[in-house]
């Protein structure tokens, strides 16, 4: 693939947006997120994935709500109707201790992730010769 500059992050890197459907961790990030923020609602979850997003496409809105929605009935975060404040009612999540543990459990498979993944580009160096 060229280098050319990205279409998201402005640099003269290769653009992950042009390298498919790549795994965009939604969940882990969705939790990295609640335990960041405590108790927070939907948007400012996934205002504050999209500083965590692991590729140049970003994180889809719609996932971040999807995943929720699965932490939810899997017991990994708690939610309620807000509908005190003025406007329209906002669900409110927060992380249940079982979700901290299943964030625990996701930092080792990323770290296993990772180590594999270096694998990879040590191939792919070698491969071309580098």
């Amino acid at each position: 693939m060229p280098r050319r500059k990205c279409c998201r992050r402005q640099q003269n890197k290769p653009c992950t947006c042009e390298m498919g459907n790549l795994y965009r961790f939604v969940e882990p990030i969705v939790l990295i997120c609640l335990a960041r923020l405590g108790t927070a609602h939907g948007y400012q979850i996934a205002q504050e994935a999209q500083q965590l997003a692991v590729t140049h496409a970003g994180v889809d809105v719609g996932a971040v709500y999807r995943t929720l929605r699965k932490l939810d009935e899997r017991g990994f975060v708690s939610s309620e109707w807000e509908t005190e404040n003025s406007g329209p009612s906002r669900r409110l999540y927060t992380l249940t201790d079982s979700g901290r543990s299943h964030l625990g459990q996701w930092s080792a498979v990323l770290q296993e992730f990772m180590e594999s993944l270096a694998e990879v580009v040590t191939h792919c160096e070698k491969a071309l010769g580098q």
